[in-house]
């Protein structure tokens, strides 16, 4: 009830239809509180099922940005944090869902890409780039087996099982932020060797 912005019959409804639940992709279990946007929520949903260009508001630091004939793929929940998942030009982008403001739904249809949907069933992250990094990372045996339970960090791949019982980690992102967060919150259980000047960076 709290992950959805409403729990409506019709909201229900549209649950068990297979084309709205094409315009979802829920990652993680918490949620943001979305009470008083369920509407606009709503109207990207339509958009995203009927392939309708839109435009919006949003609101930026540097303040508000407009933008318009934005094509909508999916309602991604990551972490908690709902984003919309959209291409603007040939550029796929995602939009913190909380930061849209005056959503239109314009009369243009767009053609989706089904290799788009793919990439965001398989990306593990909001940072969506097609110039993805890989980045290697050595993480020491006592916080091993949390990195062997689940994939902590986006993309995560185990190279090799180090003799001491550490591993070596590799990822391939899109954007920095994916790897600094988690390194800094098991540090000095984890390093990153590659690229040296990342570890550099981040210290």
């Amino acid at each position: 009830r709290g992950l959805f912005p409403s729990l409506s019959d019709d909201f229900l409804r549209d649950i068990f239809d297979t084309r709205i639940q094409s315009a979802l992709l829920v990652k993680g279990h918490s949620y943001e509180d979305l009470a008083g946007k369920e509407p606009m929520f709503r109207q990207l949903e339509q958009a995203i099922v009927a392939h309708r260009l839109i435009a919006f508001d949003y609101a930026k630091e540097a303040g508000t940005k407009f933008y318009t004939d934005i094509a909508p793929y999916k309602l991604m929940n990551h972490k908690g944090i709902w984003y919309l998942a959209a291409k603007d030009g040939e550029k796929l982008k995602t939009y913190a869902f909380t930061r849209i403001e005056c959503v239109r739904i314009l009369d243009k249809q767009f053609t989706p890409d089904h290799d788009i949907d793919k990439t965001l069933v398989e990306e593990d992250g909001i940072w969506l780039s097609e110039d993805k990094k890989e980045i290697v990372l050595k993480i020491a045996h006592e916080v091993a087996g949390y990195f062997k339970r689940r994939k902590l960090i986006a993309n995560q791949i185990i190279e090799k099982e180090l003799e001491d019982g550490g591993l070596i980690v590799s990822a391939r992102v899109g954007h920095a932020n994916q790897i600094i967060p988690i390194v800094r919150y098991w540090i000095p259980h984890i390093r990153i060797i590659s690229p040296e000047d990342l570890q550099h960076e981040m210290e």
